[in-house]
């Protein structure tokens, strides 16, 4: 059975979900579908600190968002690792670098060599051996070099190791930002895209009753 093609997406709920869905529809899809998020003021984006991934560069690349412009819209801050505080026991911390650990080899992986070394004598905690996780215990920082001036021509995927294809060789980071502000930011960047914004609140969704496809929302 041939399927009607979707002329038309309805995102229902702003925040943090709701808006980068937005921008990236209205992005990709701006000449092909008319796309309206639906959301009500009554229920508000709760302002605090959200902890980001590495994949969100990959995301920012892919809509060609100004790393600047959105580190001050957001009120952003770079981060280079995730701290688990009372990890495994109370007063225990486990620190998630976002770059790789060591350097593996053709027979195995770095971790392989790293035990054994332990078993050797050898007391280097693991962690050491990750720049990113070196860094962020010393506090320092710094972009990698060609990152301002590389295109994004590319299909966003996880942002390897080493960093995204057109920079050189460095740390690899992420973002901790302001939820409530980056939602508004994503906001007039969708709109800007010829997204359109309906106040209220969903009351009943309508379908059809063959297909079970949406037909109708009722505010």
């Amino acid at each position: 059975m041939n399927q009607p093609m979707i002329r038309k997406v309805v995102i229902t709920g702003g925040g943090t979900a709701g808006w980068v869905a937005a921008a990236a529809l209205s992005h990709q899809f701006r000449d092909l579908l008319e796309i309206v998020l639906v959301e009500s003021d009554q229920v508000g984006t709760i302002g605090v600190g959200e902890s980001t991934i590495p994949p969100l560069r990959s995301f920012h690349r892919l809509l060609q968002i100004d790393e600047r412009e959105f580190m001050r819209a957001v009120a952003g801050t770079f981060k280079l690792a995730i701290s688990f505080e009372n990890w495994s026991r109370p007063g225990e911390s486990y620190v998630h670098p976002f770059g790789n650990t060591g350097l593996g080899t053709w027979s195995c992986d770095f971790h392989h060599f790293w035990l054994d070394s332990l078993r050797r004598g050898m007391q280097t905690p693991f962690a050491d051996y990750c720049l990113e996780s070196l860094a962020a215990r010393a506090g320092r920082f710094n972009l990698p070099m060609g990152q301002q001036s590389a295109q994004p021509q590319w299909s966003a995927r996880w942002a390897p190791a080493g960093g995204l294809p057109g920079e050189q060789p460095g740390l690899n980071y992420a973002y901790q930002l302001d939820a409530g502000l980056y939602a508004a930011f994503l906001r007039r960047f969708a709109e800007k895209h010829g997204l359109r914004r309906v106040e209220g609140r969903i009351q009943q969704v309508l379908q059809d009753p063959e297909s079970g496809n949406v037909t109708a929302l009722q505010l």
